[in-house]
């Protein structure tokens, strides 16, 4: 590891980390905006618990309204709790339902103005902090529901951005081909 650390124009003191090797499991931020993909299928095997608190330790860094922290995530473990979320959008939520366990992304709205936007980015938090571990997960739209809220023992008035499922990938996707960066930018 190299490391230093220096001034910023501002007086405030940065510290600098080089690794010259892989550090596995985690990925380069631009191989992980690459190579995430919606995973739907999940073998058996559970998530351990320590890697459910790293992910928690990255998810805490999400960025809010204001610095607010309005977010706030829901593990779901129980097989009856899945089975019923993933009931509620039919083949939408199936995917609940078919990992070991699911988080669900809350914005505390007494604490935000913008619990849909802080909700939203807490949740792609946790995407890409399942892919770096290796994890597997998808978005699940459309769960900001007062059946949902009820099993997940969430307040009425709180907003979920999502449910996704998670668990270790049952197949490995292949990144599809996409558009030229001269194509999406107008």
């Amino acid at each position: 590891i190299r490391h230093f650390f220096a001034r910023d124009p501002e007086g405030r003191r940065v510290e600098f980390q080089a690794f010259l090797h892989r550090v596995e499991p985690h990925l380069r931020g631009d191989e992980l905006l690459r190579v995430r993909r919606s995973v739907r299928r999940f073998t058996e095997e559970p998530v351990p618990e320590h890697l459910v608190w790293k992910l928690m330790d990255l998810c805490r860094y999400s960025p809010t309204s204001m610095n607010c922290e309005s977010h706030y995530y829901v593990v779901v473990r129980r097989e009856s709790d899945r089975r019923a979320l993933a009931a509620l959008r039919g083949n939408n939520s199936a995917p609940i339902a078919m990992a070991p366990m699911a988080v669900a992304v809350v914005s505390d709205t007494s604490k935000t103005k913008r619990p849909t936007e802080d909700g939203c980015i807490a949740a792609y938090h946790l995407l890409l902090a399942a892919r770096t571990y290796g994890l597997g997960t998808c978005w699940i739209a459309a769960m900001d529901r007062d059946d949902a809220k009820e099993i997940l023992g969430v307040p009425a008035e709180h907003f979920i951005a999502t449910i996704p499922p998670l668990g270790w990938p049952a197949e490995d996707k292949p990144v599809p081909e996409r558009r030229e960066a001269e194509a999406i930018a107008k």
